[in-house]
């Protein structure tokens, strides 16, 4: 833009008769209106100010476009952050289960191995089992024995030496 401004004002130089270039800014012909970008300090501050427009406008444009790739780079950061984020913890849910898993299968084989203790032991407990109900009925048949038989000391003392269970002392040996 520069570059043309000043091509211009040469132009115009040129284009003037050397009358008119010597006749200054005081002495102008009737009825014209100096071209202000004949004058050269004007063009070349027109072309700077157009020049600094398209800049700013330039800047706002890329401005905007590198504002939004930072975002966008932002925002993918940020995925990537969460993304990882996940797998992490989606490995240490795994983690989790496997160990879970591996608790699962020794609690099955100690059920596993209870449940043959139960299925044996009425084959190994089964005999020992019928003797202990004996030995409760042999015990239940001498209990029952010594009952009767304490009844009839408890009335040979009362009958005979005068007994009163409900006088029984602490220091009372029968």
């Amino acid at each position: 833009m520069l570059l043309f401004a000043v091509l211009r004002v040469r132009h115009s130089l040129r284009s003037m008769s050397s009358t008119q270039r010597s006749l200054g800014s005081t002495q102008r012909r009737p009825g014209y209106i100096k071209d202000p970008m004949s004058d050269a300090k004007i063009a070349m501050s027109k072309a700077r100010r157009e020049k600094e427009m398209q800049n700013a406008a330039n800047a706002r444009m890329f401005s905007e476009v590198t504002g939004s790739v930072v975002k966008k780079s932002l925002t993918l950061k940020d995925t990537r952050n969460e993304l990882a984020d996940l797998n992490e913890g989606w490995q240490k849910y795994e983690d989790q289960i496997k160990l879970l898993q591996s608790k699962t299968r020794d609690h099955e084989r100690e059920i596993a191995k209870h449940e043959e203790f139960m299925r044996n032991f009425d084959e190994m407990i089964g005999p020992f089992e019928a003797k202990y109900e004996e030995c409760k009925a042999t015990v239940k048949v001498s209990y029952d024995f010594a009952k009767v038989k304490y009844k009839e000391s408890l009335q040979k003392l009362i009958d005979n030496f005068g007994f009163n269970p409900c006088y029984k002392r602490w220091f009372d040996e029968f």
